[in-house]
């Protein structure tokens, strides 16, 4: 198995109309920036930065968090 298929992940989740929307066109945006990424691997990244600081904010006890 390679390195990286074991760091791999299957992730589901549920996104609003809006939410899918926003993702989209800020994939397609970073896309634009930097073509050699697909949006799928965009939309992931940014999804992962989200939950990273939802995490932060928990763990200074922030609300809304």
């Amino acid at each position: 198995m390679i390195k990286n298929e074991e760091k791999m992940k299957k992730t589901t989740i549920e996104l609003t109309e809006d939410q899918y929307f926003y993702l989209k066109e800020k994939a397609l945006y970073l896309q634009k920036r930097s073509e050699n990424h697909s949006i799928v691997s965009i939309i992931r990244d940014l999804i992962d930065a989200d939950r990273q600081k939802i995490k932060i904010k928990k763990l200074k006890g922030e609300p809304n968090a």
